[in-house]
């Protein structure tokens, strides 16, 4: 799931292999930039699918209905969508973008980089974050004159979660419930504490999905962790997974992956700067071969207790 704060598309072409050798064809189009409509989400989720980018169809809902306005698409005059991207605000001067897309065949046409000013037009003076690859910071600076500020790196981890790498050594002093057993204003009360910016509507959202399982911790009365697992269409994942402390965060694993279903994996992304969660997923043999995402911004980062972050809510559309 990469999105880009000022990602350049590579060229886009028709491909034809003869043996060793790659030709490009220019492909010429017409096309303009719209406000995206609930209608044109099939057609997004086309392109994801042609693009084997892994993501939840009803992720893409869930951030689409939080901020409409934000979304955009590119429509060739016979009604085609090439290509779409999106910011969500969190606040009146936070935004966060992703779903920055664009057909392979059309990738030569500017496409991209008009969706990305429209964007940039749209988000005017917000403090705009996202994540991306490490090496696109310098990027940035070099192609756009533009240098992001870091505020932390995730890595995403894969695979079964072992029941027993759940257990506290000691007797637990907090209370794992179910969300209908559980208060809703006080789970968003603390969302806003570690993620530092209200998004009522967005969790809202996303924890009322029907395959949705969201777990709260208590200690002392008051909330002191929750994770959501998703079981969707793609895959399954634990997202976001937040603690006081690493002992919580464990009873919440534990809880979270009894739902999974029976021999499938579940996947989430944690921060690098919390070693438990890394140290987690290590003894849990999830931690793939990849590339790092780090999460930037125009201005000043917002700045996260990444201790109490366990797994992100979102590598595209989230503060943490």
């Amino acid at each position: 799931m990469l999105s880009t704060l000022v990602r350049r598309f590579p060229r886009s072409a028709i491909t034809t292999a003869n043996r060793n050798l790659t030709k490009c064809v220019t492909r010429p189009v017409t096309y303009s930039i719209r406000q995206m409509e609930h209608k044109d989400l099939p057609a997004i989720n086309n392109i994801l699918e042609s693009e084997k980018w892994v993501m939840e169809k009803a992720y893409t809902e869930c951030a689409f209905k939080t901020d409409p306005s934000g979304f955009f698409v590119a429509e060739k005059d016979d009604g085609e969508i090439i290509g779409s991207h999106g910011y969500m605000s969190h606040a009146d001067n936070v935004a966060t973008m992703g779903l920055w897309m664009v057909k392979k065949e059309y990738r030569q046409s500017n496409v991209g980089m008009d969706l990305y000013g429209k964007i940039h037009k749209a988000v005017g003076n917000k403090n705009l974050g996202t994540f991306v690859w490490p090496y696109y910071q310098q990027k940035i600076k070099e192609e756009h004159g533009v240098q992001p500020t870091k505020a932390y790196m995730t890595w995403y981890n894969y695979g079964h979660i072992d029941q027993r790498t759940c257990k506290n050594k000691d007797v637990e002093d907090f209370t794992i419930l179910p969300l209908g057993q559980a208060s809703l204003p006080d789970l968003l009360e603390y969302d806003t504490e570690i993620h530092k910016v209200a998004r009522e509507k967005y969790m809202r959202n996303w924890i009322s999905h029907d395959k949705s399982k969201t777990c709260v911790a208590f200690r002392g009365g008051k909330v002191c962790g929750y994770g959501v697992l998703r079981s969707q269409d793609s895959y399954n994942q634990i997202a976001p997974l937040y603690a006081d402390d690493k002992s919580v965060a464990k009873g919440l694993f534990r809880n979270l992956a009894s739902e999974v279903p029976k021999g499938e994996k579940v996947g989430f992304s944690s921060p690098f700067e919390n070693s438990s969660a890394t140290e987690f997923a290590a003894i849990n043999k999830m931690m793939k071969p990849g590339i790092p995402l780090v999460m930037i911004y125009k201005d000043a980062p917002v700045n996260v207790d990444t201790d109490k972050v366990f797994a992100v809510s979102s590598n595209s559309f989230g503060t943490c």
